[in-house]
């Protein structure tokens, strides 16, 4: 076992990401968080100051990777030498990366689920915070670059693409995660994957089957809508 699963900090991080999944942040003490991560109580405030900053960490440590990477992503996009970037290749740059960032942690569900109560919840904890620095870096680079590769879209139609993007990233990504935690043998299985076959594929091959239909869709939808404007 590494040395990381052993620091109290990270083993409060996980045990604090399955909790609030599970529960919800309210409903979660920190004394059931110190049991859970097998620390002491007063490591829950030595380490975060409190809950609050723990939720908080939780939300971050995640995002701060997937920001990046989708951040990069969409560098080499738009330097790229060996074809001018369009609009398709900034839309998959942030399928693919979205992707391969969320479907790729072993956790990633719980954190799906935590997001998922979080903004479900009328108290958001650390809501302003995470779309400061998290969701907005990422929305305002994909916007410019939309701009710059189409220039004839409005910022109100880039917030409708990008907003319609992301849905259908969480949707497949729902999908796998409920696929994932089903018995192969079992019925329900059986018929998810018969209903959407992609789902009976390796994860590699399925995050490219997603992101081509993404890609594909969103592409046929712009294009109809917001039809390149020649001049």
């Amino acid at each position: 076992m590494s040395e990381e699963k052993h620091d109290p900090k990270e083993k409060l991080l996980d045990a604090a990401e399955s909790l609030f999944a599970c529960k919800g942040f309210d409903e979660v003490s920190i004394r059931e968080l110190a049991a859970a991560a097998d620390v002491n109580v007063a490591a829950v405030n030595y380490h975060f100051q409190g809950k609050e900053n723990l939720f908080h960490e939780v939300i971050i440590r995640r995002f701060v990777v997937q920001r990046d990477r989708s951040l990069e992503a969409l560098e080499k996009v738009l330097g790229s030498t060996k074809e001018k970037p369009n609009v398709a290749s900034v839309v998959r740059a942030l399928v693919e990366e979205n992707l391969k960032g969320t479907l790729s942690v072993p956790t990633s569900g719980s954190f799906m689920t935590l997001l998922a109560r979080e903004m479900h919840s009328q108290h958001g904890h650390s809501s302003t915070a995470f779309f400061r620095e998290m969701v907005m870096p990422v929305f305002q680079a994909y916007s410019t670059a939309l701009l710059q590769v189409r220039p004839s879209l409005q910022q109100e139609q880039i917030s409708w693409i990008m907003a319609s993007i992301i849905g259908q990233i969480h949707h497949f990504v729902t999908r796998w995660h409920k696929k994932k935690f089903l018995p192969e043998d079992g019925d329900d299985f059986k018929i998810m994957v018969q209903v959407f076959p992609a789902l009976g594929q390796p994860l590699e091959e399925y995050i490219q089957l997603v992101a081509d239909h993404i890609t594909a869709f969103s592409m046929a939808a712009i294009d109809s809508l917001y039809p390149e404007v020649v001049e």
